[in-house]
């Protein structure tokens, strides 16, 4: 099936909002994409991955544990319909920028409407490390990146942190 190559941390996809996959008319094969793209996040240990993190401009992503293939989705044009609970500070990462953690505030829960690769679209509340991780690949579809949405002291504290392992990666390679 094969995997996709990530897109550099700079590329501008990055910063658009995708468009709507359609159904009718796929720009893909929704099955071959869900699938890779699941690959893909298994390869680099991800929780989950945004089809414009690998060059496609799509409102997909998949979530899931890479250890357990079965726990893995895809979501075709999500919505956020809802969000509850409190909002809670956890250290979140990206496959686009490796090595960078920073302390993200989110809600706990959340309700997302979705399709699923055969265009079924169904609404659905998720929780804990799945809602986070449904809110993070969401904002990669509204074209938002993580460090966006960090507190500024936390996201130069984690920056700060990022530069010196890069600097130490270029010194060992």
């Amino acid at each position: 099936m094969g995997v996709y190559t990530l897109v550099k941390p700079t590329a501008s996809i990055l910063k658009e909002p995708t468009e709507r996959f359609d159904f009718d008319n796929p720009q893909v094969d929704p099955e071959q994409l869900a699938q890779q793209l699941a690959e893909t996040m298994i390869l680099h240990n991800g929780v989950g991955l945004a089809a414009p993190q690998v060059g496609l401009p799509l409102s997909v992503f998949v979530v899931g544990n890479p250890n357990d293939r079965e726990t893995i989705m895809a979501m075709f044009n999500p919505n956020v319909v809802d969000a509850m609970g409190e909002d809670t500070y956890l250290e979140e990462g990206c496959l686009t920028f490796p090595g960078l953690y920073i302390k993200i505030k989110r809600p706990q829960q959340v309700r997302v409407r979705f399709s699923d690769m055969n265009g079924e679209t169904t609404t659905t509340k998720y929780s804990g490390m799945t809602a986070r991780a449904i809110q993070h690949e969401y904002d990669h579809l509204q074209g938002i990146l993580f460090k966006q949405k960090a507190n500024p002291i936390h996201r130069d504290r984690a920056m700060r942190k990022y530069k010196q392992l890069q600097r130490r990666m270029k010194k060992s390679a």
